[in-house]
């Protein structure tokens, strides 16, 4: 008897141990059929979440927190981009790494998009100027130089239009059903969903910014242009469209003289940038520090509190009325 009910014991463990491992077999296959995508950095990630919804598994090359010019990805990161079914990067130096990188994942047969291909760009023209709107916006000669160094001829900040993260979207929800067919629907119904946030968020910017009383913002460093340009802004900046890059006492002077000029009152400093030298510029001009995000990259803070694009665009907007519309 109880050779017998030993026997069944074993019977029903087998059965059991053999159901489990199909059930993780299906689990993984699951799991094996998302489709792998990384992005660059957080605006690209952001609305990739967006589009693909559970469909998709993303990731971030530049982790939130780090600054975004000057990151370097590791050789293990890398070599799980190499596995990876799509990539989707910005361009226009923002990525100083991206270019190598696609070489090579081209190579490996991932499909790679710069989405800033799909956007009306603002260009630094010849002897200093961008243009925005019409409206034309000086800049030293070694700004100039630094800039197209650094980046090219484009301003490369193009996810500050909200405008601009419809025409992205469009292109990953073309790219998902391209690689995934099968959720087609679901990837339409994601991106139409998306678009309505973003024309909301739009409409709002739209509305509040109607009645300011002042065009001129500003701003710690150049990141602003296209969010300046899709609203009827003009952008003076502390430094160039790198961070890092430091102004000279001379041109600090100036801008004091058109902060004065232009009777600003407040100036904006970025998250994840060292403030010290717009801070100097506060002190000499009297000015009022308020925050207005480029959201490149989350910080831990924003995370915690489940912050996301829309969010951080919504107190950028907050600060934009205090400064140009209260």
């Amino acid at each position: 008897m109880k050779k017998s009910l030993l026997l069944v014991l074993m019977v029903v463990s087998l059965i059991v141990s053999g159901c489990s491992q199909g059930q993780q077999q299906v689990e993984n296959q699951i799991v094996e059929q998302k489709l792998k995508v990384y992005t660059s950095f957080y605006p690209l990630y952001y609305i990739a979440n967006q589009i693909g919804g559970e469909k998709i598994e993303a990731k971030l090359v530049i982790p939130n927190g780090a600054e975004v010019h000057s990151y370097e990805p590791s050789p293990r990161k890398l070599a799980d981009l190499e596995r990876s079914d799509i990539f989707f990067y910005n361009g226009l130096g923002l990525e100083p790494w991206a270019d190598k990188v696609v070489t090579n994942l081209k190579n490996e047969g991932v499909k790679t998009v710069k989405v800033s291909d799909y956007i009306r760009l603002l260009k630094f023209e010849e002897h200093g100027h961008e243009v925005e709107h019409g409206h034309e916006v000086e800049h030293s000669h070694d700004e100039e130089h630094n800039y197209k160094h650094n980046h090219g001829e484009y301003d490369p900040h193009i996810w500050l239009n909200p405008i601009n993260m419809i025409d992205i979207a469009r292109v990953m929800k073309e790219e998902f059903i391209a690689l995934d067919s099968d959720n087609k629907e679901l990837y339409n119904q994601n991106f139409t969903n998306f678009t309505d946030k973003i024309e909301s968020l739009d409409q709002d910017y739209n509305d509040i910014l109607a009645n300011k009383k002042q065009n001129y913002i500003l701003v710690s460093h150049a990141s602003f242009g296209y969010l300046a340009a899709r609203y009827g802004l003009e952008q003076l900046a502390v430094s160039g469209v790198s961070p890092h890059q430091e102004p000279s006492p001379k041109d600090l002077a100036k801008l004091t003289k058109e902060a004065q000029e232009h009777g600003i009152k407040y100036i904006f400093m970025e998250t994840l940038v060292n403030p010290k030298t717009a801070q100097v510029l506060a002190q000499e001009a009297d000015l009022e520090v308020l925050t207005l995000n480029p959201i490149a990259g989350l910080t831990k803070e924003e995370q915690d509190k489940g912050e996301d694009y829309i969010s951080i665009m919504k107190q950028n907007l907050s600060s934009l009325r205090k400064a140009l519309v209260d």
